[in-house]
């Protein structure tokens, strides 16, 4: 499976919520991710329901604002580590297989006015801290869930962030690259409130899906919007509670000389 994420939908809700102040350029010229983050976890229902079906389409990423980085060849040390973090996340992690416990213990469901999500996150602002400098299998930024035939949600893993500054030997350093599928969500445009309202109070899809298309700084300021290159750094799934398979767990079913590796 593919790496996805829920905090990609930079089309509407930035423009919704977000005062003027906050859309001028601040430090490297784009919106904050704490911004972001704000908007979309507290967007009222009504201005958020015209918007589900698009983010479902972020969440299977079918409209392509991701960014894969480079992998290498994985060693059989990188294997070593690969395992040896997935035990560290079932002997840890198992117990939030209940999410009441994980909700008392800090996690909280990103997105919470969309009921149908195609994956879950319930996120530890706390960890998403200290993963800003260390890495902890035990304490991840987000915990996921998928509903099974009876609606109920059941842990398939858990996801890992890094900053945006991180290299390939830094983001090795905490999963390793010939194995964990590292990823960014980039290329965005944020339209005008202007636009934005409308397209809400209208229930146009066709505004937002034109919008979301857009993937270059040129296009985007062509269209009066706000460019942002890359959100909230780096993040890999490591779905650890789906079963025994590496390709299921590291969306890596590809990958031969991993699944070797694992084999051993």
């Amino acid at each position: 499976m593919r790496p996805r994420l829920a905090p990609l939908l930079l089309l509407a809700a930035v423009a919704i919520a977000t005062p003027a102040r906050a859309q001028r350029p601040q430090g490297n010229g784009g919106i904050t991710d704490a911004q972001v983050f704000f908007i979309l976890q507290n967007m009222p229902p009504e201005s958020a329901r015209p918007l589900g079906s698009l983010i479902n389409a972020l969440l299977s990423d079918t409209l392509g604002h991701m960014k894969m980085m480079e992998p290498r060849m994985a060693t059989a040390a990188d294997s070593a580590r690969a395992a040896h973090v997935v035990e560290a996340m079932r002997a840890s992690l198992s117990q939030y297989r209940d999410v009441a416990v994980a909700e008392r213990d800090g996690y909280a469901l990103f997105l919470p006015w969309l009921d149908e999500q195609v994956i879950y996150h319930y996120n530890n602002m706390r960890n998403a801290g200290l993963a800003r400098t260390a890495f902890d299998a035990t304490k991840p930024t987000s915990l996921l869930y998928r509903k099974d035939a009876k609606g109920n949600k059941e842990l398939v893993g858990a996801m890992y962030t890094a900053p945006v500054t991180s290299t390939p030997e830094e983001l090795d350093a905490r999963l390793p690259l010939g194995i964990a599928g590292w990823h960014s969500h980039v290329n965005f445009c944020a339209m005008p409130p202007a636009v934005a309202q409308k397209g809400v109070m209208e229930n146009d899809s066709s505004t937002f899906l034109k919008w979301i298309a857009i993937d270059t700084p040129d296009a985007c300021k062509a269209a009066g919007g706000l460019f942002v290159p890359q959100l909230f750094g780096w993040m890999a799934h490591v779905n650890a509670f789906v079963g025994d398979a590496p390709g299921a767990i590291w969306g890596s079913a590809g990958r031969d000389h991993m699944h070797m590796h694992h084999e051993h």
